[in-house]
């Protein structure tokens, strides 16, 4: 009778089991619906009213797309999770203890949802605060649906072991397929219809963290793919970015791009997984389209760039113009001067910040202040430094975890590393949010490594899979 109920079990138990792979296919297709939002961007749709504002204010159809989305990924990961608690309660596998070790890293995050709840009831408009109301038009409702997205992604990175390869390759295509309709309607003269601005990219700032990521990603799998096929496609597609790119003109994204090769050299250096040639002819590919549209005059990112560091010079000895960087610096873009003054702002409400969303006239500590144009200073005006903390915290334990595993990165893993600090770049210069920020919060989720194992251990892990070690050897270093 005893093995008759225990058998009963497994059968149950492998049903479930079943049921959880299904469920995760399910949350990977609409993790997938969310990176094919900037698909939006090619649409001829108008935009809607948001009627929580006191002021009539637009906003885009995308935004509504990424609201279903989300709640489609609600149900989806409440389910995938239920079935997965179920199966290993019956199983008799959970074990908290490593469960928390494993999932420690979600607890800053967790923090920053509830800390977020707490400033939006402190707000002084609670309204405004939870439903979103101005520019980007983010309340504790759109932090909600990252949330969701960020969990969904982190859910499926290895519960189906192609997702991440999957989701990179969407990415880099979808974005190529865009670079390319871009630059028919530039050569073809089309007139672009008002409305087929109006869907992710709204202007040139948010686009170009876009094509920053995937400028990233295109140059990454360049470098780091071993199929023929990648490679090819990859080298194809990475002129096409960084044309859009340059052409945005947008320095926070050109900087990013700057910094994500340096950080794809040395992870690549670091874990010895570097093609010097494929690096050389993206960077070779890189050179030339960026002296090509420079010569051409299409962009003045010279002069940004030359801007940028008289303005750091100002800021590093303000007795030669005196003002220190203020209100009159611009850090190449007109930066400046806003980050002082919603620095100003959090020195006002250190602890909770100011609420989500509460910009220009929702803004009663500075009725004329626009965005910061820094999503940092904007979180810590938004939620209190302490949420700020939170986050750059989990930043910094991302990069760590990457760090000691090292060793066990894949190729993906790396590019996937890179795109996200190319994001965390541009961050400085800008916050696009609703517009771009999901496309991080999948790359952050897929990237995070595991605890790390003993490089030692894990080599010998993987002779053993080779079968270049016995099973009693496996089983002492397991042990």
């Amino acid at each position: 009778m005893r093995f008759a109920a225990i058998g009963e079990i497994n059968k149950r138990s492998q049903k479930f089991e079943v049921l959880q792979k299904k469920v995760a296919y399910v949350l990977f297709a609409g993790v997938m619906l969310v990176l094919l939002q900037a698909f939006f961007c090619l649409t001829l749709v108008g935009t809607v009213t948001n009627t929580v504002s006191n002021r009539s204010h637009f906003m885009y159809y995308s935004q509504l797309y990424f609201k279903f989305c989300s709640m489609l990924l609600t149900v989806f990961l409440l389910t995938y999770y239920i079935v997965k608690i179920y199966v290993n309660v019956e199983k008799s596998t959970v074990k908290l203890g490593k469960f928390t070790q494993d999932h420690l890293i979600l607890f800053p995050f967790a923090f920053m949802l509830i800390w977020a709840l707490i400033s939006t009831f402190k707000s002084p408009y609670f309204e405004k605060s939870l439903y979103g109301a101005g520019y980007i038009n983010e309340g504790y409702f759109t932090v909600l649906q990252y949330a969701v997205v960020f969990l969904s992604a982190y859910a499926i990175r290895d519960e189906i072991k192609w997702a991440k390869e999957a989701m990179l390759w969407t990415f880099i295509c979808m974005a190529g397929l865009i670079c390319f309709v871009f630059i028919g309607i530039e050569v073809t003269n089309y007139s672009i219809p008002t409305s087929l601005k109006a869907g992710v990219f709204n202007n040139s700032n948010h686009y170009g963290y876009f094509l920053a990521m995937s400028s990233t990603a295109t140059f990454g799998a360049l470098v780091y793919s071993k199929k023929k096929w990648q490679i090819f496609l990859s080298a194809i597609l990475l002129p096409l970015n960084i044309f859009n790119l340059l052409a945005c003109n947008t320095l926070g994204a050109n900087i990013a791009y700057i910094g994500a090769i340096f950080f794809i050299i040395c992870s690549g250096f670091i874990t010895k997984k570097l093609n010097w040639k494929r690096l050389l002819a993206a960077c070779a590919l890189s050179g030339a389209v960026n002296l090509i549209i420079e010569i051409s005059g299409r962009t003045n990112m010279w002069e940004s760039y030359v801007q940028l560091f008289k303005d750091i010079k100002r800021v590093i000895s303000p007795g030669e113009s005196g003002d220190g960087g203020g209100n009159n610096s611009s850090a190449g873009t007109g930066r400046f001067g806003l980050w002082v003054r919603t620095i100003a702002v959090i020195k006002q409400v250190p602890w909770f910040g100011k609420g989500l969303d509460l910009y220009h006239g929702n803004n009663i500590y500075d009725t004329s202040l626009d965005v910061s144009h820094n999503e940092y200073i904007t979180m810590a005006s938004n939620i209190g430094i302490p949420g700020l903390v939170m986050y750059i915290g989990t930043v910094i334990w991302w990069f760590i975890r990457a760090v000691k595993a090292r060793k066990a990165l894949t190729v993906c893993d790396l590019t996937l590393l890179a795109v996200t600090f190319s994001y965390l770049i541009s961050a400085v210069f800008g916050n696009s949010f609703t517009y771009t920020y999901p496309y991080l919060l999948i790359f952050l989720a897929l990237s995070m490594q595991k605890p790390c194992v003993r490089v030692d251990k894990y080599k010998k892990l993987q002779e053993a899979n080779d079968g270049l070690i016995e099973t009693s050897q496996l089983e002492k270093v397991s042990s």
